[in-house]
Formats: C-alpha cells, sequence, structure tokens
C-alpha cells in the first residue's frame, strides 16, 4: 500500500467515527427529557445499524422520525419514567437511613445497574413497527441468557460514566458510543 493510497481512505475511515458523534449529539439533545431515552436510544441504534448494515448515513430527519415513531408506543416513555421514580425512591430511602441501608443499597445499586443494561438492550433491539412491550421482555431475558454482552455492557457503561466525570464536555457523545455499544453487542449475537 502506498502512501498515496492511505491518504485517500483516511476520510473513508473517520466516516464512522463522524456519523458515530453525530447519533450521539442527537440521541444527547433528544435525552434531555429523561422520559425520551430509551426512545432516543431506539432511534441512535437504528440509525447505526443502517449505517452497517445498508450503509445508509445517519440523517436528522431519519433520526427525529424513528424518535416520532419510538414515542408512539406509552411504554418507550413509561419504563424509563417508572425506573426513574423507583431508582429515586430507592435511593432516597437509603440515603434517608432506612433498616438495612448497608445491605439494601448495593442491591438496589445492581438492580438500577441491570435496570439500565436491559433498557439499553431493549433500544440496540428496537426497530419500528416492533411494541417496547415486546422489546424490553426480549432484552430482559437476554440479560441473563447473553450475560458475557451484559458484562461487556457494563463495561461500556462504567467507561462512560467515567468518561463523563473525568472530561465533561465528552457528555455530548456519549449517548451515541453507548448505543454503538449495544449495537455491537447485539450484532455479535445469531439472528433471532
Amino acid at each position: 500500500m502506498s502512501a498515496a493510497t492511505d491518504r485517500r481512505d483516511a476520510p473513508a475511515s473517520l466516516q464512522l467515527f463522524a456519523e458515530v458523534l453525530l447519533v450521539g449529539v442527537l440521541a444527547c439533545v433528544a435525552c434531555l427529557p429523561l422520559v425520551t431515552v430509551l426512545a432516543a436510544g431506539g432511534a441512535g441504534a437504528t440509525c447505526i445499524r443502517e449505517l452497517v448494515e445498508s450503509d445508509r448515513t445517519p440523517r436528522l430527519r431519519r433520526f427525529v422520525s424513528l424518535m416520532g415513531t419510538a414515542l408512539r408506543d406509552p411504554v418507550g416513555w413509561l419504563a424509563p419514567l417508572a425506573l426513574l421514580v423507583v431508582g429515586t425512591l430507592d435511593t432516597v430511602a437509603v440515603l434517608g437511613g432506612v433498616p438495612g441501608a448497608t445491605l439494601l443499597g448495593p442491591v438496589i445499586g445492581l438492580a438500577v445497574v441491570l435496570g439500565v443494561i436491559c433498557g439499553v438492550r431493549s433500544a440496540a433491539r428496537w426497530r419500528p413497527g416492533i411494541a417496547w412491550r415486546d422489546v424490553l421482555a426480549d432484552a430482559g431475558s437476554a440479560v441473563l441468557r447473553d450475560w458475557p454482552g451484559s458484562v461487556l455492557l457494563a463495561g461500556a457503561l462504567v467507561v462512560v460514566v467515567v468518561v463523563g466525570v473525568q472530561v465533561p464536555a465528552f457528555v455530548v457523545i456519549l449517548p451515541g458510543l453507548l448505543v454503538m455499544a449495544a449495537v455491537a453487542i447485539e450484532h455479535r449475537l445469531p439472528s433471532r
């Protein structure tokens, strides 16, 4: 390979990086209301999956269309709301000194992490036309059935949190990186 060939391929090698950045920014902005986290992840995962499988470039119009489709199913915004409410109430109870808080704290933390992993996996599995209830049930069973993938996703979640804490400027692209990790983890599985 010559140096000229390497220079011509350089912009193409940055294409995936730029498109994941775009999806990350779109997902981050779409996640701001918090209850739209699942829909934003599903839309971002669909954009990344279309890029990988059919070389379809993610566009703002397509992302917004997918978000609208994802939010039409009320489970798509009720599930994150339920996890947020339950997680907040449990955290307040533990911090308030409920009896058994030293034992209950780690259990609640693990439950929240498993809930987030289930949500991210369901977002990676969602496609337009599939009900969120079905996707969440399938992802919930996949958390335990495909435990190596769940461990990989937990590792990606830890990396995203650490990078977000260490370099807050990257917060705008971190949802895209997490979605890309989830799509890659789901893509490694045999076809369902």
